[in-house]
């Protein structure tokens, strides 16, 4: 099966070990309750699914606070004359539920059912559920006050184990092998959000030419090498000056190639002037146009999955000053299930704060506050009070969590719903909005993804030329000004975990209220369907079902406009990265004889191997284990009779995802790690591989079936 990504949280003690993330948005789908609950449970499939492979994967002593392990030692509930806390949760119960006919006064499955209960309880806190072993379940395994029998289409994942006799042969060695660091590549596309302001604070013919400056910031991990870098800076009208400034470097508007020695590690600081001298009723606003993002292609070692999330990128606002009233658009995404949006802002020289809801063509006002014009004001807005007005409208959080979705702050700016635009106030006086994690969008949610300390996040990125453009197309001197279709196909590797898809879109519209719908999807499953949206900038999604983000072979998203007389795609002028994880573990294997080559003189490798990242194979070394330690190349290592020698190769396997001579071959030379076939991470001389052996392991005997329902009050 391959493997689908799910999102769950754990509480606050288990944050440090199973990322929470937070702060975040997401388009609407079709509001319809029948779709919506298919899709639930379809997700909660994939629910029961990533927890059972987690129980399996994961040592129950990162899944569990160590003062509550070290009170399972204490009062017998781990039995360490069976089992250790470096096992997985579900090898542990294998092994008590097979030896637990030869110490029937142990008690052992009850102490199997204890140490779930407290697992399942606190990682599936917003799902009811029901676990069973062997067609065994209790109170322990079921969420409290749940009852499966009412929802009786939940679809169960299961899992076959098998279990450890007690005291028969064969007995031998397990290992497991994990990376808590890496060096590798990635790409990442930052967006500029849409901030636009009135041309000008008269309505005199050619007086009172408007000023807005936006400030924002690109945070970049500490120890990046930034191997190449792009900008591209548009305008929203020819009618408006502009001028940049990238850290101390001036910019123009337009296309710049190389900024690769313009940034930095850390925080990037990027400050935008638009004005206009122009006396002409052509200028409406001014400010930034769709398709306006940086790129950077760098290396690092940092594999915290909370430093990528879209919801702290993309939630700390901007620093904003204008002479009228501003418009900012915020268009956001949160890879999981939304459960709460709020917002902070302060400003200064604002009277009236209105926050909005965009849905297709539409604008729906979701929060409103007037604050004095003189000094600072802080406002703020609770997840209630959104969600609540979100429900007025028949929006619902839920409904929210499929894809990008925007929040607009209009800070003296009103949504015209006759005319379908924004009308400013443009009364002199400068109103500012202070950003730089001053002000912020915050939403909370339960990812998606499950994610460890051994994930490594990468990605695929999709430049202006990998993007294709189609249909019916309008021309400009014969050259193609906007498609009614745009797309692009992608390959995750076979071992990819599913995060999400961010494309970064360039539109142009004809006409402020169009009658056109746009539809988006991936493989044909379509995430969004309803009128265009005349400031989109953005659409993002991750992985609502099966069909979408499958590993191991070509998936296709396609962007459609109904009518390209009114609305379509700028060609050239769209990128999208695609976002997955690999992860840097592998669990428990086979039974072998013995632990390592040279056991009893060494008690760890220093191993030999080649990694590429792109510039051809390059020779390394890293230390396996703890010293003494046994110089060894990957080539010398025997996969099927050291647990250790297995143990590193099928981590290997892994971190080799995308020129695998053999994928999923780990005992098949050329080994993962060879020169022949390099895996695709560096691994830093300061990172060690550590492993977990698990020694006197009994033989396997009958298989145990582990089943998990997983579901919502809503089906």
């Amino acid at each position: 099966m391959k493997r689908k990504g799910f999102v769950f949280t754990l509480d606050a003690l288990l944050a440090l070990l199973l990322v929470t993330m937070f702060v975040a948005s997401i388009t609407l789908i079709n509001p319809s309750s029948q779709v919506y609950s298919t899709y639930m449970r379809s997700q909660s499939k994939y629910v029961a699914e990533d927890t059972l492979l987690t129980l399996r994967t994961t040592s129950l002593r990162d899944l569990v606070p160590q003062n509550v392990v070290d009170g399972w030692i204490s009062n017998g509930t781990l039995n360490t004359t069976l089992v250790t806390p470096d096992m997985s949760p579900l090898d542990i119960v294998t092994t008590y539920w097979a030896t637990a006919p030869i110490f029937p006064g142990a008690n052992l499955k009850h102490k199997a059912e204890v140490i779930l209960g407290y697992i399942l309880n606190n990682t599936l806190r917003n799902y009811n559920y029901e676990l069973m072993i062997n067609n065994y379940t209790s109170p322990y395994l079921r969420k409290v006050g749940s009852d499966p029998s009412k929802v009786p289409d939940v679809s169960p994942a299961t899992l076959v184990l098998s279990g450890y006799a007690y005291n028969q042969t064969p007995r031998g060695y397990m290992a497991r092998a994990y990376l808590t660091k890496a060096e590798y590549t990635r790409s990442d596309i930052f967006g500029i959000q849409r901030v636009l302001a009135r041309c000008r604070y008269t309505t005199n013919y050619g007086e009172g030419a408007n000023t807005l400056t936006v400030r924002s910031h690109f945070r970049l991990p500490d120890d990046v090498d930034i191997k190449k870098a792009d900008i591209q800076l548009a305008e929203r009208t020819g009618y408006q000056t502009s001028s940049f400034d990238l850290n101390g470097h001036s910019l123009g508007a337009g296309y710049h190639s190389d900024i690769k020695d313009y940034l930095t590690g850390g925080d990037n600081v990027l400050t935008a002037t638009f004005s206009t001298s122009y006396g002409t009723d052509n200028c409406y606003e001014l400010g930034y146009a769709s398709g306006s993002m940086m790129y950077v292609n760098y290396s690092t070692n940092t594999t915290d999955s909370r430093f990528f999330d879209p919801t702290r990128r993309y939630g700390e606002l901007y620093d904003v000053q204008s002479y009228t009233g501003i418009y900012y658009l915020n268009a956001l995404f949160a890879p999981g299930i939304i459960t709460g949006i709020s917002l902070h802002l302060v400003t200064e020289g604002v009277e009236n704060i209105r926050v909005y809801y965009p849905y297709g063509s539409n604008n729906y006002l979701i929060a409103r506050r007037t604050v004095p014009t003189t000094g600072v004001q802080s406002v703020d807005i609770s997840s209630s009070e959104i969600e609540g007005n979100l429900n007025r409208y028949g929006f619902t959080l839920d409904n929210l969590s499929k894809t990008y979705f925007g929040i607009v702050i209009a800070l003296d700016a009103e949504w015209d719903s006759q005319k379908r635009y924004f009308v400013y106030d443009t009364s002199y006086r400068k109103r500012h909005l202070y950003g730089n994690g001053q002000s912020w969008i915050r939403i909370d949610y339960v990812p998606k993804t499950l994610t460890t300390p051994y994930s490594i996040p990468l990605s695929i990125f999709k430049n202006y030329s990998d993007i294709h453009y189609g249909g019916t197309c309008v021309y400009y001197y014969r050259t193609p000004v906007r498609c009614s279709k745009m797309s692009f196909s992608y390959t995750l590797p076979e071992t990819a975990i599913p995060w999400y898809v961010d494309v970064w879109t360039a539109i142009q519209f004809t006409t402020f209220t169009p009658s056109s719908t746009t539809t988006l999807s991936e493989n044909g499953q379509v995430f969004y369907n309803n009128y265009s949206d005349i400031y989109m900038i953005r659409a993002a999604y991750s992985q609502l079902n099966g069909s979408m983000m499958v590993p191991g072979q070509k998936n296709t998203y396609l962007a459609e406009s109904s009518d390209v007389s009114q609305y379509g795609f700028r060609p050239g002028e769209s990128r999208a990265i695609i976002n997955y994880f690999i992860s840097g573990y592998a669990g428990y294997g086979d039974v072998f004889p013995y632990l390592l080559q040279g056991q009893g003189t060494y008690n760890g490798y220093r191993l030999t191997y080649y990694y590429d990242i792109g510039e051809g194979p390059v020779k390394s070394t890293i230390l396996v284990g703890d010293k003494t330690y046994k110089d060894i190349s990957v080539d010398e290592l025997k996969p099927d009779k050291y647990a250790l020698d297995d143990a590193i190769l099928r981590l290997f396997d892994k971190l080799n995802f995308k020129n695998d001579a053999n994928p999923g071959e780990w005992k098949k030379t050329p080994y993962d790690g060879s020169q022949e076939n390099p895996i695709d991470v560096g691994l830093p001389s300061s990172v060690r591989i550590d492993f977990a052996p698990m020694g006197n392991i009994p033989g396997l005997f009958e298989p145990i079936t582990i089943t998990l329902r997983v579901w919502r009050d809503n089906g």
